[in-house]
């Protein structure tokens, strides 16, 4: 196991300095991509950029998130825009648009205080059925997808300013770099998770396993999903494309049967912070997803007993980590063969959060004989 403070020591040298600042929206290089007047992968119609976002979240959550792009959930106002945005969304879960019931009279406004739009009883808040394309009324607290809008930049801007400039030193691994500032953040977990106390003192009982294989359902179930959408929306065929399909099937024979409760609030923040990851270069999928697996493999690593009664629930346990444990040395090879093409200060960004996440998930298991079940 890494030393924190080892880690936190080298990793300035590890990293060349930060990279040069991209040059002005006017300075693009030969054979860079025609200029757009959207954000990357965002698409532009008449004024406006759209964006489709396949991230679990509640409309107010939506609605956030897509202010912290400059924009406001998508409002529609032509059958044009209804039209695009119905050929944007590569699902069949429905997604969140801007429209919110007024208190006063009970019509439809958009977020940007444009027009009202009539449309059937429901809930307070507006989706879209992908399919059919026709607009409902939610309760605002269900989790969809959804869909951004911007106004469009009055100057083109490059799809791609310059090449990334990675930030690790010649012969240095993008995935070693990424972990060393987590490794504190994964000893904290093995030490008050009440899952691995139980587990490595050998005293893990049937409770404590089935509450971590059910958050575990929970989170990989709705990952599974926002994965199969982002996945089919890649045409070439190369290793990142290769992984990503492996590990959604890997996490879909995991999720156990579906849990139709409402999400619990965990849940909720950390499929929020994929927000950051799915218009980003697929490369940084593989660094979100690498967290589980890298703690995973740091328990693997743990001595534990096996005591009086708790074998069987061990023997399952041990199988199952011995799985995941492979997983590691698959991320591991695929990040360091594209780490030319990754920002290590994003990537390590993007590891630290995800491994919150898993000390999110940990935190939401109940080991306590006297606590009551929350699922």
């Amino acid at each position: 196991m890494m030393a924190c403070v080892l880690a936190l020591l080298v990793l300035s040298l590890l990293l060349i300095g930060p990279s040069a600042s991209p040059p002005s929206s006017g300075d693009v290089s030969e054979g860079a991509e025609p200029a757009s007047h959207c954000p990357p992968r965002w698409l532009l119609l008449g004024q406006r950029c759209f964006a489709f976002y396949p991230v679990w979240s509640s409309w107010s959550s939506a609605e956030s998130m897509c202010s912290q792009t400059g924009g406001h959930l998508a409002s529609l106002h032509t059958p044009e825009e209804r039209l695009f945005v119905g050929q944007l969304v590569r699902t069949h879960t429905p997604v969140w648009l801007g429209g919110r019931r007024a208190q006063q009279n009970g019509s439809w406004v958009w977020t940007d205080d444009q027009n009202q739009e009539e449309t059937g009883e429901g809930g307070a808040c507006m989706q879209m059925d992908p399919i059919s394309g026709e607009l409902h009324g939610a309760p605002c607290g269900e989790l969809w997808f959804y869909i951004c809008s911007t106004a469009a930049s009055s100057e083109a801007l490059p799809e791609n300013r310059t090449p990334v400039k990675s930030g690790l030193a010649p012969n240095v691994s993008l995935f070693d770099a990424v972990w060393g500032p987590s490794d504190a953040l994964a000893e904290e977990i093995l030490r008050w998770s009440c899952f691995f106390q139980e587990l490595q003192s050998g005293r893990l009982k049937q409770r404590c396993y089935s509450s971590f294989m059910q958050q575990e359902a929970l989170y990989l179930q709705r990952v599974s999903s926002m994965l199969e959408v982002l996945v089919s929306s890649l045409q070439e065929a190369d290793a990142v494309r290769s992984l990503l399909l492996d590990t959604l099937e890997h996490y879909s024979s995991r999720t156990q049967n579906p849990i139709n409760s409402p999400p619990p609030q965990w849940l909720q923040s950390s499929l929020q912070s994929f927000h950051f990851v799915v218009l980003e270069e697929p490369i940084y999928w593989l660094v979100a997803l690498s967290a589980r697996a890298c703690l995973y493999d740091l328990l693997s690593g743990v001595q534990v007993r096996t005591g009086s009664g708790s074998e069987l629930v061990y023997q399952d346990w041990s199988e199952e980590s011995l799985k995941e444990v492979v997983w590691t040395q698959r991320y591991r090879q695929v990040l360091e063969k594209h780490q030319d093409q990754v920002d290590v200060f994003k990537a390590i960004q993007v590891f630290r959060q995800h491994m919150m996440n898993q000390k999110s998930l940990h935190k939401a298991i109940v080991c306590d004989d006297d606590i009551g079940d929350t699922l």
